[in-house]
């Protein structure tokens, strides 16, 4: 009987021996074929397309045509990745770098560097971009309710042939000239009848003017010397509050126009940053080139909402005469500012400086502002209609102070043409880019179903929402006659 059980027993063995192996070669199978996957991965060797306006980097990925065959105790299993999500492309995913151009290269690019009203000679080819003036008051309004429009017309004509916009200040004081209207003569700040004038004068100039795009900016005007909001020339000083409702008559008669706010008065001043605005009131300061820049330096670093604004809406200088442009240079980059006023004739023409001059007033105007280039963009090299695809791009700016104006980014895919055969605005908002703070930021697009399969080249252009600007010049190389800049070629299927 023993002898029977033990019998059975081994016959029960003998059977699930098999069993066991084949369990056993399986388990080695799956490990096999995991340490396999891996292997390729490690093994997968980087391809390099390349094309004339930049260069590419790209990851290879093992596809499971590539997945090894084992053949274990008679079974074939064929190898597999894990199951994922389906997947919307294939191939590789490829990175872009277009080369940058070298910082000695200026860019025509708006509200930044040098404006000059005072006739003195720039550097030789150097770009000049938005234009500005200032008028005394009688001359924009020579009799009561008689506008000079055809002044304000000719300056806008003027900056709209060179492709820029315009802006200007309107004095009530200039030392040595005739500035009020007879109407308005011995009519005091403080007078009720000055705000009536004032508010009669922005409302009539804002219905021609306030929907204009040629029209760009305002220096916050009608009050102090050379309208600067200071009594640096005697007078009567305005109330607080009628300064404040002087403030509001502008604002809300060119409710679509950035403006500049003096500091002379720092209630004025902040009551001008603290509005809620489209385009946030700037800041201006006059005398760059002395130690206080004119009182700025001490509102600017004893201000904190002063000492900001950069951050969020442009900071215009502008030369005293005699000026040290060493300590000018120091200030710029300190402060971030923008835009370098040539303060009508305060500094000599270009040819009349030494060459030390002429080396610091070129670095001042260059640093101003912004430059951004495009470090880098990623997507597949191989795209399928219909089906989403992520871009990630950097973006980065080598000068002082971001740009202020609402930019739009269009990624394109153009044919063996040229031609525009796609493209998409990205949500990317330029005017985060900081200097020194590359900036990433991913899209995801989708492709229409009737796009033609082939080989389009991938194109970034940088355009103005309101169709006014031309294309934003990038610090990169590469730039096509319609402000494009081509990057590299993916496919279609």
């Amino acid at each position: 009987m023993k002898g029977r059980k033990q019998q059975q027993t081994a016959a029960r063995r003998s059977k699930t021996r098999p069993l066991l192996l084949i369990c056993t070669a399986l388990v080695l199978v799956a490990v096999l074929l995991v340490g396999g996957g891996i292997a390729l991965q490690l093994l997968g060797q980087p391809t390099k397309p390349s094309h004339p306006a930049a260069s590419v980097t790209a990851t290879a990925t093992c596809q499971p045509s590539c997945a090894p065959k084992i053949t274990t105790f008679g079974l074939t299993v064929e190898g597999h990745q894990p199951e994922e999500e389906p997947q919307s492309t294939v191939g590789p995913t490829v990175s872009f770098t277009p080369p940058l151009l070298g910082a000695s290269t200026e860019l025509s690019n708006p509200m930044r560097g040098p404006q000059y009203f005072g006739g003195e000679a720039p550097p030789p080819g150097w770009p000049l971009t938005d234009r500005y003036s200032r008028w005394c008051w009688r001359e924009v309004e020579p009799q009561k309710g008689q506008i000079n429009y055809g002044l304000i017309d000719q300056a806008l004509a003027t900056a709209a042939a060179a492709g820029y916009t315009f802006g200007f200040r309107i004095m009530p004081n200039f030392p040595g000239h005739d500035c009020l209207p007879d109407y308005m003569k011995g009519v005091s700040y403080n007078d009720q009848r000055y705000l009536e004038s004032a508010r009669a004068l922005f409302t009539a100039l804002a219905q021609r003017y306030n929907t204009d795009p040629r029209l760009s900016w305002l220096d916050m005007s009608l009050y102090g010397c050379w309208g600067e909001w200071n009594e640096a020339c005697g007078g009567e000083t305005m109330t607080p509050e009628n300064r404040q409702a002087l403030i509001d008559i502008q604002v809300q008669a060119f409710s679509n126009k950035r403006f500049f706010m003096m500091v002379s008065h720092q209630d004025s001043l902040n009551y001008a940053l603290s509005l809620q605005r489209a385009y946030p009131i700037g800041i201006r300061i006059d005398c760059l080139g002395t130690p206080g820049i004119g009182g700025g330096k001490e509102v600017l670093d004893g201000n904190p909402l002063a000492g900001a604004r950069w951050q969020t809406a442009p900071l215009y200088f502008e030369f005293c005469p005699d000026a040290d442009f060493t300590q000018a240079l120091q200030d710029v980059k300190t402060y971030h500012a923008s835009i370098i006023g040539d303060g009508g004739g305060n500094i000599s023409g270009f040819d009349g400086l030494n060459a030390q001059q002429k080396a610091l007033l070129t670095e001042i105007y260059r640093v101003s502002g912004y430059r951004l280039s495009l470090k880098s963009i990623s997507l597949p090299g191989m795209l399928l209609v219909g089906q989403p695809f992520t871009v990630t791009a950097q973006w980065i700016n080598t000068n002082i102070a971001p740009t202020y104006h609402p930019w739009q980014v269009l990624l394109q895919l153009r044919n063996a043409s040229g031609v525009v055969a796609w493209q998409q605005s990205s949500q990317v908002d330029l005017r985060s880019v900081f200097p020194g703070e590359p900036l990433s930021a991913s899209d995801q697009f989708m492709l229409p179903a009737n796009l033609a399969k082939g080989d389009y080249t991938v194109t970034v252009q940088v355009v103005d929402p309101n169709q006014y600007y031309a294309p934003l010049e990038l610090a990169n190389q590469g730039r096509q006659n319609d402000g494009s800049y081509p990057l590299g070629t993916v496919k279609v299927q």
